[in-house]
């Protein structure tokens, strides 16, 4: 998979926003890992790692047992992409160069601050940008649209429930 150098969202982190929707759009009840990660065709293993994230960030609860699994711990317009995206890659910055930091002076960056305000704009985006915007823009409820009404699977995936392929995370140097 191709990699931009400037910007890169890591699989876990769009494998949480997902997972998130997923979660929103089934409010008044718990989802099993296995099924999320069937809707979203994601290795179990990769989104428990990332679900344990998003525990440890207060953003999900997960609960064990024969009625366990897990649920949001806030309303969806209180969890920003930008909080997703940090429980599991770490603090976004707006502050990043799109060459080798030991090849920039940041006092003479020939992109001048143009790339800086992007960066930052593309942060702010991320923080305004909520898992109840995806829900209120009509993303299916794809979990509950997998089962048949006889209880079996379907066998069809929703546009959002397609594996994550794409990354963007904004890199962090101290170069500009």
């Amino acid at each position: 998979m191709p990699v931009n150098g400037i910007l890169h969202l890591s699989d876990a982190s769009l494998i949480a926003v997902h997972a998130l929707a997923g979660l929103a759009s089934e409010p008044d009840r718990r989802v099993l890992g296995k099924d999320l990660a069937s809707a979203m065709g994601a290795s179990e293993n990769h989104l428990a790692k990332v679900m344990q994230r998003l525990v440890r960030a207060e953003i999900v609860v997960s609960v064990k047992g024969p009625h366990g699994g897990f649920s949001l711990a806030r309303e969806p317009g209180s969890i920003s992409f930008r909080d997703a995206i940090e429980a599991v890659d770490g603090p976004l910055t707006g502050d990043f160069c799109p060459f080798s930091p030991e090849h920039c002076d940041p006092s003479a960056c020939i992109f001048g601050h143009e790339v800086a305000r992007q960066a930052e704009s593309l942060v702010a985006y991320l923080e305004r940008r909520t898992i109840a915007d995806i829900v209120r823009d009509g993303v299916p409820r794809f979990i509950s649209a997998r089962r048949d009404p006889k209880g079996g699977e379907a066998g069809r995936r929703s546009d959002l429930a397609k594996k994550p392929r794409a990354s963007v995370r904004v890199r962090r140097t101290s170069a500009g």
